[in-house]
């Protein structure tokens, strides 16, 4: 598994090699200096982008993250449609045990 500042890292790469994203904020429970850190922690990171639809039509964009075993959009399986607004979520578990 990927250690936390290689994952930091990694997102700090992206938002500075991609020019749809404005700003990116690590959410979570790895941000709460009182929760005790463990293995099946999740990286909760929220990406601002000045053109979703551009993000959520084409996934290669993802692939930057790693080798995926499973990825799942929740808000493409709603039976009706999102009433979330603007925006969009991807769960993400990837070979090497990371999950975003």
């Amino acid at each position: 598994m990927r250690k936390e500042k290689e994952m930091i890292n990694l997102f700090e790469y992206i938002v500075m090699n991609d020019d749809g994203i404005r700003l990116s904020v690590l959410e979570g429970s790895r941000t709460n200096k009182n929760i005790t850190k463990d293995y099946f922690q999740d990286y909760d990171i929220s990406f601002f982008v000045t053109d979703i639809d551009s993000y959520k039509k084409d996934d290669c964009w993802l692939e930057v993250f790693g080798d995926l075993t499973f990825m799942q959009k929740p808000e493409d399986m709603e039976l009706f449609p999102s009433e979330l607004g603007n925006w969009f979520s991807y769960i993400m578990y990837f070979n090497d045990g990371v999950k975003i």
